[in-house]
């Protein structure tokens, strides 16, 4: 907090100091003439609003007849233009969303100064000052839609967003709600950089580079939901999706709402049918799924409430939220024997039921100190509870997780200054903190307190087991761990605005620190049989890593310079991040002692010299440049143009690579044999019995602090431009059709560079022996069966014990590799009277993927097609990704709202472990491959040319609405993915010739048809 008080003070002194975003960049702008058309300066525009608690902001026209009003809350606006000697011009009803520039213009005559003239005309829908494409979803369009109510379910309806499935149960597409206990990272044309922000202060984990926030956002918080995409000013570092949610501020009337919706397992259909879930290609009835998920319960209760605590001064909202999703888990299922742990037998009568819930509890208060201050603060409490983490096909209920968070909360605290009419400042604070946790089951450990307890896991007897042969867990989780997150984010701004400039400078500076604790029960995981009998057991350390971010800052400068039909958007930001590895001990266990890493040595590395401190320190000059052009000079027109660079997002990803943990053996599998005949490895009191096991370590440095055989080149990790980035390159235009109704066409580029790539120090392409080729089985299958595989190279036997030593470096300095999207939209969106709108978008990518040149080092092996195509060069053809959303209120207060989607199926491969007969036949490799290799992995389907299933899932609700005085009551009933696609977006790509084949077997089916009752109260 003191830092941030010095950010503060030294903000107010010289006035330069910025934030990441500010909570507000929407604003209303333009040019005043008179009647002949002549620009007029010195005009009084005032811009008023409920949604402003100082009711007024106010600007005065230049020498140009321009004027900009920033930083504006979205809400409705009434502007008006007066001078002396001329009548008042007044424009009503102008709609402001986040992001935006309202481009309102005004034509005085002279006149009376009594005389007020009212312009009626609709709210502009083209912004033809900012280079920012965003999507913009205000609270009557979040409570339309028919939707999950997370900010993914949401964004997913933006073309060119894609989902990443990630782990826990994370889906690709939302059905009513079903993937409500698991965020889904939104990939956006190319970039996984999922920026969340409050009031433009950024909230996201330290894990997978900020692609989560770990927060499962309160919904009924937010006035709106902005997606700002494409080309960006300097604020924002990374070039992916940000989102922005803009909390309800309050007002000066009490309002209050409830949201809710239910639904159970009656109400949904079945969409499971064995032939088509046998894959793609083939049904073959003996590679189906056992079952698909199944919903028993989906809810979600949201009530809120918000209204003065002094009229015009001070304003709360308060907001709770109860909900939750409970639905089976494909071909999860109990043990039928629980007290036979070495035989699982799947009671398929009973499928595992993944159950979980949140409850947040979110406040904000905002407070005008005078004429000229106003702070802000925000703040979500939550709970999630998962007490089945982790069920899959393979881990039953008995061998899942408890997924608890003891810290979990939010907080963003904001201060704004208006010093006048040309000069604001702002301040934020936002703070992440979390702690969530994946537990043994009670019944492991005997501990019911929901905690990581490091002794009480020490003490419990029961152990992880694994059937070699099925790929089965049973009786304890095998990935028990305690995670830790938490960011501060301080940050300040200065804005000057004239007529035709607005300038800002800026900066952000935020810390974190990270940390993982794993422990394991018996300092075992697994103990492995195959059909009962005693194969391996894996001895397992346990760890607690710690990485930080010392430093992420940002500094910008950027000026919006209006030059009559023309705005230059011109930044200029410095990125400077500075991760490191904290000071940290290996646990002691009953097979280690502790080892305690202490700090680095200045200039040393902490992964080759086993100690802690900065692992990277990038310094980086991002430029964007941008152009939007009024071709006409109406505001109906927007010609645009820029070039950006972004640094791809960083959290402790790099340092967590380099922390010394890593260097130590942390498992070693030793063969088993059960000399005693109790079926376990452990005596009666709980002990090892290592007598039972190898007695050498597999695993040298198994226990032992031993540098790394894998360095990383220096050159990588400091200095100017060494930090991964990105370019993005757009030209585009928007059109108002008709009044409420815009178009928009686009086309996009985006590459990326500073990639990293391993290098195998020990060999070049003279250790090998090839080129030679396989044919791919003629399998009705497998696209391309029968077809000659080249390309293949095998290590020469007498190199294969040569000792490991590899260089991270740059790709580019063996060749490089090209990475880029490019693609085109169109779209259209209307909204117009009564509460009708719609939008419409058309998006198709293009994906080339090429490491050909990093053949010149290591193994020269890549696949080569029979159309000569080479496995180093990918190309992702362009292909559709169309989606649409609109609402329309009939009579009766009778509302009909959809949401549909069309998208690519999964790319589809074949990866085959080809047998070493195959290999060494005459006419392939002619020999035996080196190693005592029993299989070598080829890929037997050139990516891009084959794909699964397209995506058709439709969604659609119809609301009943009724008022009785103040009170508004809207009853609704949902049906979710009404055709009942049973769409399969992750496939099993792995190929095999053996009858029991589970090629193209889909591993992941969307969500069956489901109905859904809910509705709203509001006054």
């Amino acid at each position: 907090m003191r830092r941030f008080l010095r950010v503060l003070v030294g903000m107010i002194g010289v006035g330069l100091l910025p934030s990441i975003a500010l909570a507000q960049t929407s604003a209303i702008a333009g040019t005043v003439r008179d009647t002949s058309g002549a620009v007029l300066p010195g005009v009084t525009v005032e811009a008023s609003s409920p949604a402003l608690i100082e009711k007024t902001r106010t600007a005065t026209t230049d020498g140009a007849g321009q004027y900009k009003i920033t930083e504006l809350r979205p809400g409705e606006y009434t502007v008006t233009f007066s001078l002396a000697g001329f009548s008042t011009s007044k424009r009503e009803n102008v709609e402001l969303t986040s992001d935006f520039t309202a481009a309102i213009d005004a034509s005085m005559k002279v006149g009376a100064i009594e005389e007020t003239v009212t312009v009626q005309a609709s709210s502009p829908v083209v912004d033809v000052q900012a280079i920012t494409q965003r999507t913009v979803m205000t609270r009557e369009t979040l409570d339309a839609l028919p939707t999950g109510r997370n900010i993914q379910a949401v964004g997913i309806m933006i073309p060119g967003t894609s989902i990443t499935v990630g782990g826990g149960g994370a889906l690709n597409r939302d059905v009513g709600g079903s993937g409500g206990m698991q965020q889904s990272p939104l990939n956006y044309k190319g970039s996984p950089d999922t920026v969340q922000t409050i009031e433009g202060m950024r909230l996201n984990n330290l894990c997978a580079n900020g692609a989560y926030s770990g927060v499962y956002w309160d919904d009924g918080s937010f006035q709106e939901i902005s997606y700002v995409t494409g080309a960006d000013s300097a604020e924002m570092g990374q070039g992916g999706i940000r989102v922005n949610m803009v909390p309800k501020d309050g007002g000066n009337q009490f309002h209050g709402s409830m949201v809710g919706n239910f639904t159970h397992g009656p109400w949904q259909a079945n969409n499971y049918n064995a032939a088509q879930l046998s894959g793609d290609k083939t049904y073959n009835p003996s590679n189906t799924l056992a079952n698909i998920s199944v919903i028993k319960q989906i809810w979600d209760l949201n009530p809120s409430i918000g209204g003065p605590i002094l009229k015009d001064r001070l304003w709360f909202t308060g907001t709770f939220r109860y909900w939750g999703t409970n639905k089976t888990v494909a071909g999860s299922f109990p043990n039928l024997l629980p007290n036979s742990p070495f035989k699982y037998v799947p009671d398929t009568s009973n499928p595992a039921v993944d159950n979980g819930h949140i409850l947040s509890y979110t406040g904000r208060v905002t407070w005008q100190l005078g004429s000229k201050d106003k702070i802000s603060a925000y703040h979500d409490q939550q709970d999630k509870f998962r007490p089945e983490w982790g069920l899959a096909s393979n881990i039953p209920p008995e061998a899942s997780g408890n997924e608890v968070t003891p810290t979990n909360f939010v907080t963003v605290e904001k201060w704004t200054r208006t010093q006048s009419n040309k000069l604001l400042f702002d301040a934020g604070f936002a703070l992440y903190d979390q702690e969530y946790t994946e537990l043994y089951q009670s019944s492991v450990t005997g501990d019911t307190s929901n905690s990581f307890n490091a002794a009480t896991i020490n003490a419990a007897r029961v152990y992880t087991i694994l059937d070699s042969g099925t790929n089965q867990y049973a009786e304890a989780w095998n990935n028990p761990a305690d995670h830790f997150s938490k960011l501060f984010t301080e940050s300040g701004s200065a804005s000057y605005v004239t007529g035709s400039h607005s300038f800002k400078f800026g900066a952000t500076v935020s810390e974190g620190r990270w940390r993982l604790v794993q422990d394991y029960t018996g300092n075992v995981e697994p103990i492995t049989y195959q059909n009962g009998a005693p194969i391996s057991v894996t001895l397992r350390l346990p760890t607690d890593r710690a990485d930080g971010i010392k430093a992420d800052s940002g500094f910008y400068a950027q000026d919006r310079w209006t030059i009559q039909r023309m705005t230059l958007n011109l930044g200029l930001r410095l990125d400077w991040f500075i991760g490191e590895t904290l000071p940290e001990s290996l646990p002691a266990s009953a097979l280690a002692p502790t080892v305690a890493f202490g700090a680095c040595p200045n200039g040393q590395n902490s992964l080759a010299n086993g100690c802690t401190g900065v692992v990277e320190n990038w310094k980086d000059i991002n430029p964007r440049v941008g152009l939007a052009y009024d071709l006409f000079g109406n505001g109906k027109t927007a010609l645009k143009a820029s070039v950006a660079r972004y640094v791809n997002g960083e959290q402790i990803g790099t340092a967590d690579a380099s922390n010394p943990e890593r260097t130590i053996g942390l498992t070693d599998t030793r063969a088993w044999h059960d000399l005693d005949g109790n079926g376990s490895p452990f005596d009666a009191n709980g002990n090892l019995q290592l007598n039972e096991l190898t007695p050498s370590p597999t695993t040298p440095t198994f226990g032992q602090n031993i540098p790394t055989t894998t360095t990383t080149d220096p050159a990588t990790l400091n200095g100017w431009g060494k930090r991964p980035y990105n370019w993005e390159y757009t030209a585009s235009v928007q059109h108002q059709l008709f009044p409420r109704v815009a178009v928009s066409g686009g086309w996009y580029r985006r590459s990326f560079g500073n990639q990293t790539f391993t290098q195998d120090l020990r060999y070049t392409n003279a250790s090998y022996d090839g080129p030679f080729c396989i044919t791919a089985p003629s399998d009705p299958s497998l696209s391309g069966g029968g077809s000659p595989v080249c390309g293949l190279y095998d290590l020469k036997p007498a190199l294969v014990n040569i000792p490991q030593q590899s260089l991270i470096t740059f790709a580019s300095m063996n060749g490089g590799e090209k990475n880029v999207f490019e693609g085109f939209d169109v779209s259209a969106n209307a909204r117009l009277q009564g509460g009708t709108f719609f939008q419409v978008g058309l998006n198709a990518q293009k994906e080339i993927l090429d490491t050909c040149n990093l053949l010149t080092v290591n193994s020269p092996q890549t696949e080569t097609y029979a159309n000569g195509a080479q496995g180093c060069n990918q190309v992702f053809p362009y292909r559709p990704d169309l989606k649409l959303s609109g609402s329309h209120t009939f009579p009766w207060a009778v509302q009909l709202s959809a949401t549909y989607q069309f998208t690519q199926g999964p790319n589809i491969l074949g990866t085959w472990a080809v047998p070493n007969a195959i290999i060494a036949a005459p006419g392939a490799l002619g020999r035996n491959l080196s190693a005592g290799a029993q299989t070598k992995t080829v890929q037997l389907v050139e990516a891009g040319t084959d794909y699964g299933t397209n995506l058709n899932q439709l969604d659609a609700r119809a609301s009943k609405q009724f008022k009785i005085d103040r009170i508004r009551l809207r009853v609704d009933a949902d049906l979710y993915n009404m055709f009942d696609s049973n769409w399969p977006y992750t496939l099993n790509n792995t190929f095999t010739t053996a009858a029991n084949s589970q090629y193209l077997r889909p591993t992941n089916v969307l969500q069956g048809r489901l109905f859904k009752i809910g509705g709203q109260v509001s006054f």
